[in-house]
């Protein structure tokens, strides 16, 4: 009967022979599922049949219809503009065409001083 010994250096050996085949067997996988590679060669060895393909495609793509936008209008009547908002609005934007330009000298002014250099004759 063999030892243990040999019978573990023989596992170990099978082990180890069984992990080389299984790491080559997975590089070869890895090269068939390469496609970028298979890609870039059938290009190179069929050029003009891609070139065909692709001017094909190009000209198939230009006899297509352009794609033509759809404008929705949607008319109120004028009893819904005058009941959204009302004075309210009025007064609003009364107000607001008065603020607007001091609240824009105010922060350019604001701007103005903060971007300022000591000792430039520029700003």
């Amino acid at each position: 009967m063999a030892e243990p010994k040999d019978e573990k250096q023989r596992i170990v050996l099978d082990l180890a022979r069984t992990r080389v085949r299984l790491g080559e067997e997975s590089l070869l996988l890895k090269q068939d599922f390469d496609l970028n590679r298979k890609l870039v060669n059938s290009v190179r060895q069929h050029s003009w049949a891609w070139m065909t393909l692709a001017a094909a495609f190009g000209w198939v793509l230009s006899r297509l219809p352009a794609r033509k936008k759809k404008i929705y209008i949607h008319s109120d009547s004028p009893r819904k503009d005058k009941s959204r908002g009302g004075a309210f609005k009025f007064l609003w934007d009364a107000a607001w065409s008065i603020a607007r330009p001091v609240l824009t000298a105010y922060l350019t002014k604001v701007v103005a001083q903060k971007a300022r250099i000591p000792g430039s004759k520029w700003l």
